[in-house]
């Protein structure tokens, strides 16, 4: 008997046995195909990325001057000169503010305005998301012209607005405790629509069914939202978290066409530096090296975000 069923499963596990090798035999078949597919993604991403930060890693460790002369290898010693720096620590303060606020910002308002849209009829709503919409592709330089017009403290239409219920006039591109607050407002209404969009497309990849249920079982609007809207955007959130960071950080034509890095240093952020130290002081090795700097410091932040709110988020 024994035999027997022996020999009627010998055929059936030599069958399975096989396919593991037939498995591995077609993934690797499709090897070729697979690379030949990511190759120019691959190289794209070689020449635009990779190279450019290895070669501003490799211009960071000499004196390179912009408008011609010798190069000289010197090692760490304009990392080192940065770090003994005080003001490479207000510009770093002043931009890590300037992302913190833009952030939050970004997220709650481009949320909150993704609700809005999405309680709204079909029609209203086809009108309303491209006004939300427009600054973003509208060019950053021309927004910063004219937020900067609209600050102004005497022909300003914002002051002209709050005169009529007593308020102001403000000086808001020329006071230090006002004009961060003005730049973050401008790159805020800049960008939310960006983020209006993505917050919508999350909440469209919601099933209604899960909404329909919570509704027959009388859940409120809060604790729908609360238990429901935003368990299930958490993969949107920590998209959002992350990018919006990094373009906080990255901030550079706010502060330099509307206050210049001013009053003071009171808008002095980390690109500015840059943009200084290459294009006015024509040295790149420095300004090489302040940027491999912002480059590990977003690294490290995004990194920490990652891995942080992917475990608070629990996905």
């Amino acid at each position: 008997m024994s035999e027997l069923v022996n020999a009627e499963s010998t055929p059936t596990q030599a069958k399975a046995a096989s396919k593991p090798r037939r498995t591995a035999t077609v993934r690797s078949s499709r090897l070729p195909f697979i690379w030949a597919s990511l190759a120019p993604i691959l190289l794209y991403f070689f020449i635009f990325s990779l190279l450019p930060i290895l070669a501003a890693f490799y211009i960071s460790l000499q004196t390179w001057p912009l408008m011609g002369g010798a190069t000289k290898f010197v090692g760490f010693k304009h990392y080192v000169g940065i770090l003994q720096d005080p003001r490479f620590y207000a510009s770093l303060w002043n931009t890590a503010y300037f992302a913190i606020a833009y952030m939050g910002a970004v997220i709650v308002l481009g949320l909150g305005m993704a609700l809005l849209v999405g309680s709204l009829g079909t029609r209203l709503r086809m009108l309303v998301r491209p006004i939300y919409f427009a600054p973003q592709v509208t060019s950053v330089v021309a927004v910063a012209l004219m937020f900067t017009w609209l600050y102004e403290p005497r022909t300003g239409v914002l002051n002209y607005l709050l005169s009529f219920v007593g308020i102001g006039p403000f000086l808001w591109l020329r006071s230090q405790e006002m004009v961060m607050p003005a730049l973050i407002a401008t790159a805020v209404w800049r960008s939310v629509g960006y983020s209006m969009v993505i917050f919508t497309a999350g909440l469209l990849s919601i099933p209604r069914e899960l909404y329909d249920a919570v509704a027959v079982d009388g859940a409120g609007r809060w604790t729908t939202f609360h238990h429901l809207t935003l368990p299930l955007l958490q993969p949107t959130l920590l998209f959002m978290f992350v990018t919006a960071t990094i373009g906080g950080f990255q901030v550079f034509v706010e502060p330099w066409l509307m206050s210049g890095g001013g009053p003071g240093t009171a808008s002095r952020v980390l690109m500015l530096d840059i943009y200084d130290e290459g294009f006015r002081f024509f040295e790149m090795g420095s300004a090489s090296a302040l940027a491999v700097c912002l480059f590990l410091v977003i690294a490290v932040i995004a990194y920490i975000q990652m891995r942080y709110l992917r475990e608070s988020f629990e996905f």
